[in-house]
């Protein structure tokens, strides 16, 4: 494990090293303000700024002002510039001079214009880093840094850092006046940094040295000799530069020290910036190490170490919000196996599931820490903590926030010790979920009645929506009574009964078996033709048939042979030919004939010796016979040997019963031959279709044939029998289940129930969050020795002892008066102990831009981990590590440095050790086409979104502005100046009250963009005045205020508007540059889906360019690709092509597998919407994505909204394996979302449809009324009657059901 904190620490040394508070390389416009360069050598001026600065006698210093445009005007050497422009006066006239001394005078106050304004451009640059970076994170880190210190500290590290830092703000007065003023309740402090590397070197202990101060002079310590005196004392030797006295001198002057190693001088040297103070966590890395610590939590992230399920855990879930079904699977997951990972895209609720982790915890008697790097997420969590938050400590800055943080304690001290106890337990909790399981039950009850398979092999749903009633008076019900009396038809599941009519119907085998009965009734022969027999032996036949038809058959002579007949008919119905094969009817006929010798031969058995001699007899007799039949069989063989050409088409049945009608003269038969002959091809077709014929298709077919008097009807039975058959199954179950069905009527009631009694929940989980650690907290305030000091620390006003220290000494009473703590990582390890397990859960917000090595110790700190985040939003990045960590150069990285500097992040590395889960329902846009973008090219269009309301006939969600703009010194100013002009619209408005935000794709961009507010907010007085309520705009407590990014650093962050300035146009050259910086790294696709799901309510994109002209197809990575189609997107949604945008969203959409399932159809929601368009209503089917889908939605034009969605049950079942999610979270999410959401159960349209429509009528007109139209009200003459038969503006067609009633 030491190996793996080494590798961590050292990288956590290279981000460290790059920090301005140990080496500020040179001055950077947005990080650094060189005073020096202003005051210089002027003593006086130094004298003033120095009472300011150090002795804090003056609130404020001018740094730029009107007064010193001239010393300015020397300082920066104007002089000798614009000589160079002088013209030669010897020779001049008078008036010629006059005029040469006003053109030098007007170029000198141009000149010193320009140096006034871009000093103050500078400043302002500077101010708004500050702010911005203040705001993201709650580090305010602008200080003077005066004096300077440089030198070598060893052979590694270079110094070039301020020794004291002094909290100021920035404020520009006007165009020509800039002032600086301290910053109030701030410490002046010393460079810890600084300090934290001399004394790693030189192996200093300073533990008892003052690090901060209100005002350096009430602690003797007069000017810098004196800081030096005091810092040398506990070992910090720095020597003081020979021309220190002499005043300061320009930054860019100061060398990096050519002095030994380890020998470091002071020069004075001052500089306003952002000098971020010292990096805890390298100290808690170099304890880890030494002292070869880990914990569990740890080991199972770095090592891949197995951690097993907690068998034993609270299953309940104290929740103080609502939460949609993947927010509470978070929870119940998190419960189950500890250490977690919640994948939370963009708008899904992630701040509330941490809050409902937090209140879960809390009720559990655990202690949580939440960590982040912005600041934002955390001030979201803490408001919607709301009341809760009082069990949190949030600090956003351990080094300045002392003041708050001994307030907050006191406060809270007193709230406990005063408060009264709350009578709430988790008995009541208990009671409530008992309550609570008890109505899921019931809905267990109602879904697997309707939903669970049969033996028949289809759920009692299934049957309602494949069957229909069938009434005692209807024609079905008559087929119907037929089928029960078929017990094959009636024993066949439904697989079994509607392949075998899917086969049917697919293979026309209906009509072609009802063809082959029918040809077969009228023509027995049809049966008994060879299958195979040739066209010419056909023909052959026909005409020897036709011949013999048009003569006179003679009959053959029975006359002569006695027994023909019998022999004949022997023949055709046993297929015998020889005698001996006829020995049965011999012996019928002798029995016959012969009737008194064979009754003697039956009493001879009895009379034994009589036997022989009756037997002889008879035998003779039979002899006889026998003998006939073989004088009349050659007769009738010589007959019938002129038909023997019969044998090549007849099958030996056919054959004989043909020559048995031609031997008594018939010669009906030969015609049938001869016609069935004529239809041959279509016997033989219907034969080969018809072969293989299933039993199961045989008993079908034939009862459809037997039950029918005609084709048609024929037809209308082989419909019918699925149908039919499924009926019976339906009622069966009907009346078996009919308890358990009565409860789909109290199902909205049920629904109501459930969520009254989550609302109940919440309310109990609160009251015992908000009571929880109090008792622990009174006991050990009132046993502990350390109860006095500990309150005298928090009450003092004075001498506070720095957060950390609190927390060494009196951590036992801080972590019960505040289980529950907000922090960045660098706070935790300033504020903490390294103590492991500190905390049983700590949670990472937006762990995707958080670095592995700033966790490392935070995570020693707890039992548990859960990381929150997204990795398809923004990884720590190289612009990342120079915003972060005040790296000030202004170097632009190529592309291969940026992309080896995206290192791995705390989420990625979780991925692969914890176990996951995803909050899949999108809250934040109000708009689809917001959202829809993100949701495909992303997240394979996983994300649940809500159906829009409205067809937004008025209002574009996404708005396009194309401008005229060209792309010069990476920055487009005609878009920065139409940003502009639409700013100013929507902030002029006062009806217009949401939040904006603009972003832009690069810093240069970002930079013009404020330029030119700055510059409307001088001349347009009334914009400046909406402009600062917009950047100072809070609700509920959280930063709602304008703000103006790049790509880099808008996670986070949310406003109901969010205009684009796109920037990229053709350049000077007429082309457009196929460089797209951070889009163009491996992942840059990241930075723009963080971009365009910032939106709530709408998003403006100001561009230059179509689409088609940027060349994005060689491109290595994805990012410029996706760029692109989202430009499409933006013109399609803007100009109302929805087609377009739908195919561009498919294009993402990744190939799916056929499912080789066989599925039952579901008429149900066709037949609804039928009958509603019957009525008049517009009716759309399948809105939604994902697999939730709403079934139906009526649409009013005129309002411009859906005023129903309809849910069919199936459809509904279908979309989740969760009870609780399908039944009352999806409608709950809708209807948060603006949709009237109806259930249709296939039971009550099976049952009756007419009252289904009727109900849907109802609520449809309600609706109507209910928001805004006056055109549905109803008559008062027909307000008591069903809506089915009331006329209304809403449904014209009432008729229709009346009519349908009546059929």
């Amino acid at each position: 494990m030491a190996s793996i904190y080494k590798y961590y620490k050292e990288r956590l040394i290279e981000i460290s090293g790059k920090n301005r508070s140990l080496y500020s390389r040179n001055i950077s416009k947005k990080y650094s303000y060189d005073i020096g360069e202003i005051i210089g050598k002027d003593k006086d001026e130094f004298q003033e700024f120095f009472t300011f600065l150090w002795k804090g006698k003056r609130s404020s210093y001018a740094l730029i002002r009107k007064e010193n445009k001239e010393k300015l005007y020397e300082t920066f050497g104007l002089e000798g510039k614009i000589k160079l422009s002088f013209k030669d006066m010897s020779n001049m006239s008078t008036e010629e001079k006059r005029n040469e001394n006003l053109r030098r005078e007007r170029l000198k106050r141009e000149e010193g214009k320009k140096i006034v304004s871009a000093q103050v451009s500078s400043l302002k640059t500077l101010k708004r880093e500050i702010e911005e970076f203040s705001k993201e994170t709650g580090r305010y880190e602008l200080f003077v840094g005066y004096p300077f210190v440089t030198g070598q500290l060893n052979k590694d590290i270079t110094i070039k850092a301020p020794l004291v830092l002094f909290p100021v703000v920035i404020n520009i007065e006007s165009d020509t006046t800039v002032s600086i003023e301290a910053k109030a309740d701030e410490f002046v402090q010393f460079n810890k940094v600084l300090l934290l590397a001399y004394a790693k070197e030189h192996r200093l202990n300073y533990d008892g040295m003052m690090m901060e101060f209100d005002n350096l002079m009430d602690y003797k310590l007069r000017n810098v000799r004196d800081v030096l005196d005091y810092l040398a004392a506990y070992g910090f030797k720095f020597e003081v530069d020979k021309k220190f006295d002499e005043g300061l001198i320009k930054f860019g002057d100061v060398s990096d020290g050519d002095t030994r190693f380890g020998d470091l001088k002071v020069v004075n040297s001052c500089v306003i910036g952002r000098f971020p103070l010292a990096n805890s966590i390298y100290n808690d890395y170099s304890v880890l190490e030494k002292r070869h610590l880990s914990s569990l939590a740890i080991e199972q992230l770095l090592q891949g170490k197995n951690v097993k399920k907690n068998k034993k855990f609270d299953e309940r879930i104290y929740t103080i919000n609502d939460l949609d079904y993947a927010q509470e699977s978070a929870i119940q997951k998190l419960n189950e196996y500890g250490n977690m990972v919640i994948y939370g895209p963009p708008g899904t609720g992630k701040s509330q599931t941490i809050v409902n982790i937090i209140s879960d915890a809390l009720c559990k008697d655990k202690k949580v820490l939440v960590v982040s790097q912005k600041k934002a997420a955390l001030d979201v969590v803490f408001n919607r903590l709301k009341n809760l938050n009082s069990k949190c400590m949030f600090i956003t800055d351990a080094e300045k926030n002392k003041i708050a943080f001994y307030e907050r304690c006191n406060q809270m001290h007193q709230a406990v010790l005063s408060g009264s106890k709350s009578e709430i337990s988790k008995d009541a909790y208990d009671e409530v979920e008992e309550n609570l399981n008890k109505e899921v039950r019931e809905l267990e009850i109602i879904s697997d009645t309707l939903f669970s398979k049969t033996p028949f092999g289809l759920s009692l749903q299934e049957m309602y929506t494949n069957s229909a009633k069938i009434g005692k008076k209807s024609s079905d019900y008559e087929l119907y009574k037929l089928m029960l009396k078929n017990k094959e038809l009636m024993s066949m599941n439904y697989k079994r009964l509607s392949s075998t009519l899917r086969v049917i119907k697919e293979k026309n085998k209906a009509n072609l078996y009802y063809r082959y009965i029918e040809l077969k009734k009228n023509n027995p022969l049809v049966d008994h033709i060879k299958p195979n027999v040739e066209i010419h032996v056909i023909n052959q036949m026909k005409t020897f048939l036709k011949e013999i038809i048009q003569k006179n058959i003679v009959p053959f002579d029975t006359a002569k042979h006695k027994h023909a007949r019998q022999l004949l008919i022997y023949m055709t119905e046993n297929d015998v030919e020889d005698v001996s094969e006829m020995k049965p009817l011999i012996k019928m006929i002798s029995s016959v004939e012969n009737k008194r010798l064979y009754e003697g031969l039956k009493w001879s058995k009895v009379f034994f010796p009589a036997y022989p001699f009756v037997k002889s007899k008879v035998n003779k007799k039979e002899a006889e016979i026998s003998e006939s039949f073989e004088t009349t069989m050659k007769e009738i063989n010589n007959y019938i040997d002129n038909y023997s050409l019969l044998n090549k088409v007849l099958d030996r049945k056919g054959y004989l019963m043909t020559v048995d009608n031609v031997i008594n003269g018939n010669s009906i038969f030969l015609k049938l031959l001869l016609n069935a002959l004529g239809d041959y091809l279509e016997i033989r077709d219907i034969n080969v279709s018809l072969q293989g014929l299933t039993e199961d298709e045989r008993i079908i077919l034939n009862f459809a044939y037997e039950n029918s008097k005609s084709a048609k009807q024929y037809r209308e039975v082989v419909d019918k029998i699925l149908q039919i058959r499924v009926y019976h199954e339906a009622i069966k179950y009907e009346e078996q289940n009919k308890d358990k069905l009565s409860k789909i009527i109290d199902f909205e009631n049920i629904r109501n129930r459930i969520l009254s009694l989550k609302r109940d929940e919440k309310e109990i989980s609160n009251n015992i969050c908000l009571e929880k650690f109090k008792d622990e907290y009174i006991e050990h305030f009132n046993n502990s020795p350390e109860s006095k000091n500990y309150l005298y620390q928090i009450t003092k006003q004075q001498g506070l002892l720095p957060i950390r220290k609190m927390m060494d000494l009196y951590s036992d009473f801080l972590l019960k008066l505040f289980p529950c703590w907000l922090l960045s990582p660098e706070s935790v390890s300033t504020i903490f102990p390294l103590k492991k397990e500190m905390f049983d859960i700590i949670l990472f917000d937006e762990a995707s831009q958080v670095f592995i090595e700033n966790t490392l110790p935070t995570i020693y700190r707890g039992k548990y981990i859960v990381v929150a985040g997204d990795s398809k939003q923004l990884r720590p990045t190289a612009t990342f590590v120079k915003r972060y960590m005040g790296n000030d150069s202004d170097d632009e990285l190529d592309l291969a440095t940026q992309a080896a500097l995206e290192v791995e992040s705390l989420l990625d590395l979780a991925t692969s050790r914890f176990n996951s889960t995803n909050l899949t329902y999108h809250y934040r846009s109000k708009n689809e086409e917001l959202i829809d973008f993100s949701n495909y090219a992303f997240y394979d269009g996983k994300l649940q979104i809500a159906p829009n309301i409205s067809k937004n006939i008025g209002n574009k969600p996404i708005e396009r502005i194309k401008v005229n703009g060209k792309w010069l010194g990476r920055r487009n100013q005609e878009e920065a100046n139409a940003v502009v002009s639409l700013l100013k619209k929507l902030i002029k408005n006062k009806r217009n009250k949401s939040s904006i935000g603009i972003i832009t794709f690069n810093t240069e961009q970002e930079n013009a963009i404020e330029d030119a507010i700055d510059a409307e907010c001088q001349k347009d007085s009334a914009f400046r005045d909406a402009y600062i309520r917009e950047q100072n705009r809070k609700e509920n407590n959280e930063d709602t205020s304008i703000f103006i990014k790049n790509l880099e650093n808008v996670q986070g962050d949310e406003r109901d508007i969010i205009i684009f300035s796109i920037g990229y146009a053709r350049n000077e050259y007429g082309k457009v540059v196929a460089h797209f910086g951070p889009l163009s790294v491996e992942g840059g696709e990241n930075r723009l889906n963080v971009a365009i799901t910032r939106a709530k309510e709408k998003i403006y994109v100001i561009t230059s360019i179509e689409p088609e002209e940027l060349m994005v197809e060689g491109s290595k990575n994805a990012g410029p690709k996706i760029f692109k189609s989202y430009l499409k997107y933006v013109r399609a949604v803007s100009n109302k092509k929805n087609k377009e945008a739908q195919f561009i969203l498919e294009s993402f959409k990744p190939a799916l597998p056929q499912s080789t399932e066989e599925t039952v159809v579901n008429q149900l929601e066709e037949d609804i919407k039928e009958e509603l368009v019957k009525l008049g209503y517009d009716v759309e089917t399948n809105l939604g994505n994902t697999n939730y889908k709403l079934s139906l939605a009526v649409y009013d034009k005129k309002l411009d909204r859906y005023l129903l969605g309809i849910e069919c049950d199936y459809a509904a079942y279908k979309s989740s394996d969760s009870i609780l999610e399908r039944d009352v979270y999806h409608n709950k999410f809708l209807e948060s979302r603006g949709w009237s959401i109806m259930r249709v159960w296939s039971r009550d349209w099976w049952l009756n449809k007419d009252r289904v429509i009727n109900n849907i009528v109802k609520t449809i007109n309600a609706n109507k009324k209910k928001f805004g139209s006056d055109k549905s009200v109803l008559t008062k003459a027909n307000e008591t009657k069903t809506v089915v038969e009331t006329k209304t503006v809403a449904s014209p067609k009432t008729k229709a059901v009346k009519s349908n009633k009546k059929k």
